[in-house]
């Protein structure tokens, strides 16, 4: 299907109001088929698990997580929360978007063509209206589902070898609890929240890097699934051609 950005956006009006904090979130962003066909997508996705460990990102593929007993969910969850004490962690499942649409050989989706999307000259120019950064050359990407029990810790998103420009994320999430947790969160120099998004089906949050933020753990007792495509904007060349649709 057609991929569709809502006609009623204006990149100049919103750009003023991201100009006030360097942060925004935009609701009803794309058309609602485009929403509703994304998230259907997002349902079926391959989903991983990932987390740090040590230095490094961690995956777990489904394959994986399937062979794993009760157990050794058990102990994997008690390494993470462990290493969560003192360190930088994070938990989620995970889909590597742009990472799959580089690889040969891969069958074309949708997700793949929302991809293209978010880098059409259309949405490029979008992005550069709405952050005041002409530099912003093409958008990496991945998918996330966040569930009972995920987190992502503070950060900034800062990676100097990425020459990141702003944080982008798309949400696809339906019928979000208040008190579900899973809330992205931008903290102040006083270390208190300043501002929070909770998830929006068709919404658009978007921020300059770098940005202390941080995304709340999501209660044990929710039911609800958290989907999102989200990455960065950013002035470096891309790992590869995307084509120009």
């Amino acid at each position: 299907m057609k991929i569709t950005l809502n006609p009623d956006l204006d990149a100049n009006t919103l750009a003023q109001d991201f100009a006030r904090k360097g942060r925004l979130q935009v609701r009803d962003f794309f058309t609602a088929d485009t929403a509703e066909e994304t998230y259907r997508q997002l349902v079926a996705a391959p989903w991983s698990l990932a987390f740090n460990h040590g230095d490094q990102v961690r995956e777990l593929s489904p394959q994986q997580l399937q062979q794993l007993s009760s157990q050794q969910k058990a102990e994997l969850q008690q390494l993470v929360h462990e290493n969560a004490k003192h360190n930088y962690q994070f938990l989620y499942n995970h889909y590597p978007l742009f990472f799959n649409y580089f690889k040969k050989q891969q069958e074309r989706n949708h997700l793949f063509s929302m991809y293209e999307f978010i880098n059409s000259p259309l949405m490029l120019e979008f992005f550069r209206k709405l952050t005041g950064r002409e530099e912003i050359m093409w958008a990496d990407g991945h998918a996330t589902l966040y569930q009972a029990g995920h987190f992502l810790k503070y950060h900034t998103d800062e990676k100097p070898s990425d020459k990141r420009v702003a944080a982008y994320v798309l949400n696809f999430t339906k019928a979000w609890g208040r008190d579900w947790g899973g809330l992205l969160q931008f903290w102040d120099q006083s270390y208190d929240v300043e501002q929070a998004y909770r998830p929006i089906f068709n919404a658009l949050n978007i921020f300059t890097v770098p940005t202390d933020h941080s995304v709340s753990v999501v209660a044990p007792f929710c039911p609800g699934l958290r989907f999102s495509i989200t990455g960065w904007l950013r002035a470096d060349q891309p790992p590869g051609a995307i084509p120009q649709r």
